[in-house]
């Protein structure tokens, strides 16, 4: 919807994963063709290897400019919470926060949002199964990344 791009990957589990996210939010950006909002639900993922996450931080890092802001869910778990925050640290973009509770994540996005992506936003975290933190990975596909539905703002 107008701005907001969702990510919820599956599962990060090698350098290969990260690129292939990062191609499929390349190719949404540049239908996009304006910056974008981000709204990550990283929920399902869990402590990644120093490789990965080094590579999430520059992925991230590459995206800066084109990022007018960017929220991604953690979910509870201290030692992954731990470790994207320091990744968006990394990435050194101020408008790139990690948050624990969907309600304050989209009250930060709602500074931003058009009626329409704040409805889109609350639908997309809303849409992950009650399970999510501890849903087995099984065969998912590694990452999931969604075009905007329009550009209208």
């Amino acid at each position: 919807m107008g701005r907001l791009v969702e990510v919820r990957p599956e599962r990060l589990q090698s350098v290969d994963a990260v690129r292939s996210i990062g191609a499929a939010i390349g190719k949404v950006m540049r239908e996009l063709g304006t910056e974008a909002i981000f709204c990550v639900d990283w929920r399902r993922l869990s402590v990644l290897s120093p490789e990965v996450a080094s590579a999430l931080a520059e992925l991230m890092k590459g995206g800066n400019s084109r990022t007018l802001r960017s929220a991604a869910l953690i979910g509870e778990r201290a030692t992954f919470g731990l470790q994207m925050e320091r990744v968006i640290r990394e990435a050194n973009n101020p408008s790139r926060r990690a948050f624990r509770d969907p309600a304050e994540m989209l009250e930060w996005l709602s500074e931003i949002t058009t009626a329409p992506e704040q409805a889109r936003a609350r639908d997309f975290l809303a849409s992950i199964d009650a399970s999510a933190e501890t849903t087995p990975y099984g065969s998912r596909a590694p990452l999931g990344v969604e075009r905007p539905l329009s550009r209208e703002r």
